[in-house]
């Protein structure tokens, strides 16, 4: 077991303890070590001796198991991590802890300070709202200490000090916050995360605005008002308005009736942004490929939304052939083999592809079937090259698309590395020597 000395409810220290949960290592947070340790904090202790800085500390230990892949599948997600990580120290955790460490009676408020970070946050929070409208996290398929150190450096701003108002324009953001904070590991670090519901200020001043409004006495003693018996027995027009109000989707209903005409172009619209996304991916996995020396991928795309025609769709746009003359490059991923998943409403779509030249030596309806089998999904569609299937929500059993997309990707990479069609663990590249579990305390 490792030792952390640090203040226990330091966002910073719980980046690093969220990372521990998730590599499986044990560390313990002496009683009141931030104030019983002078000199520099935080540092960790291990038995070939201390690590002190916060983000030293986070990196190392995401580090320790690569399975896991907090620190990335590869020297090219690790880069990401890094950029990510440095955006939410400088443009992120500063103006934010100017703003909220006043409210917290840390530092004195300064108003004009105040006021320049909160413009300052938010054109943080917007750069990170655009980035994840078409990614589910920060770096990759899944968590990763990116994820980790903005969710931990955005927590003190939502319980403190943002409100609705506030975070209305960041719908991304706050998605993805909701789907951090709801994981298990960072639930038992960070417990449960209060989510802002009414305006902080904002409420406070409406309600003390409201007092003069109800004991407005001219209002309440118009005798000429409360005797309008032609008003009082409108009934027909006050009910219709609390109809409306309570039943919106009624409202809303005709709006939503499409005509024949519009539905089929609604419904080429649609595939028209799953196909782009697939081209899109396409190349990227086609870069990584390459790059890693990789013969099969998994990974996840958002356009689909589960529907299973519109997912295989979006894997023929990965393996189109890919035309160099086009200013936009597209698919050119029809050499790797892949696993590609979907999340819907109602259930997780799962694509299987594997290429002519690599059927002897993967079954693409084996290789999906023991997938889905880890979540009790069922094979729809079995053939050698593509194989599709989906594993159903299911609310009683803790069964939710969303949720079960990661471990269901790890679980692809897992049987790939069992028939030695993915990397191992470890490997002899001096550049990623640091990621060897073997280099680390267990």
């Amino acid at each position: 077991m490792m030792k952390l000395y640090a203040h226990p409810d330091n966002y910073k220290t719980k980046k690093a303890l969220i990372a521990a949960q998730y590599v499986g290592l044990e560390v313990a947070c002496p009683d009141k070590a931030g104030e019983a340790v002078t000199g520099r904090v935080p540092v960790l202790e291990t038995s070939k001796g201390c690590i002190f800085s916060s983000g030293a500390i986070a990196r190392y230990i995401s580090r320790i198991s690569r399975p896991v892949g907090l620190y990335g599948q590869n020297l090219i997600e690790g880069g990401m991590i890094d950029s990510w990580m440095e955006f939410c120290t400088h443009e992120l955790e500063v103006p934010l802890c100017t703003w909220v460490l006043p409210v917290m009676g840390t530092y004195p408020n300064i108003p004009e300070a105040t006021a320049c970070a909160k413009e300052d946050v938010k054109r943080s929070m917007g750069v990170l709202d655009k980035h994840l409208l078409h990614n589910t996290y920060m770096v990759g398929d899944s968590i990763t200490l990116a994820d980790i150190s903005v969710c931990c450096a955005l927590v003190d701003g939502m319980t403190h000090v943002f409100d609705d108002k506030y975070l209305k324009p960041f719908p991304n953001l706050m998605r993805w916050f909701q789907l951090c904070v709801n994981q298990p590991e960072f639930k038992k670090i960070l417990g449960q995360v209060k989510m802002p519901t009414e305006g902080k200020d904002s409420g406070k001043d409406a309600k003390k605005d409201a007092a003069p409004k109800k004991d407005a006495a001219p209002k309440k003693d118009a005798a000429p008002k409360k005797d309008a018996a032609p008003k009082k027995d409108a009934a027909p027009k006050k009910e219709g308005k609390k109809d409306k109000k309570k039943d919106g989707e009624k409202e809303e209903a005709p709006a939503a009736e499409l005509t024949p005409e519009e539905a089929e172009k609604a419904k080429k619209d649609k595939l028209k942004k799953v196909l782009k996304e697939g081209g899109k991916r396409g190349v990227e996995i086609e870069g990584a490929a390459d790059m890693g020396g990789l013969q099969f991928f998994c990974t996840s795309v958002d356009q689909p939304e589960g529907d299973l025609e519109l997912l295989e769709k979006c894997v023929e746009a990965m393996n189109a052939k890919s035309d160099p003359s086009e200013e936009e490059r597209k698919g050119g991923s029809g050499k790797i083999g892949k696993m590609v998943f979907s999340c819907g409403v109602e259930h997780l779509a799962v694509v299987a592809y594997v290429p002519d030249e690599k059927q002897k030596d993967l079954s693409c309806e084996e290789w999906l079937g023991a997938v889905l089998a880890t979540q009790g999904g069922e094979v729809l569609k079995k053939g050698a090259s593509i194989s599709v299937g989906k594993v159903k929500a299911n609310a009683e059993k803790g069964v939710f698309p969303l949720k079960i997309r990661e471990p269901m990707i790890r679980e692809a990479n897992d049987f790939l590395r069992k028939k030695g069609l993915f990397p191992e663990d470890n490997d002899d590249d001096d550049d990623e020597c640091i990621f060897g579990d073997d280099d680390f305390p267990s």
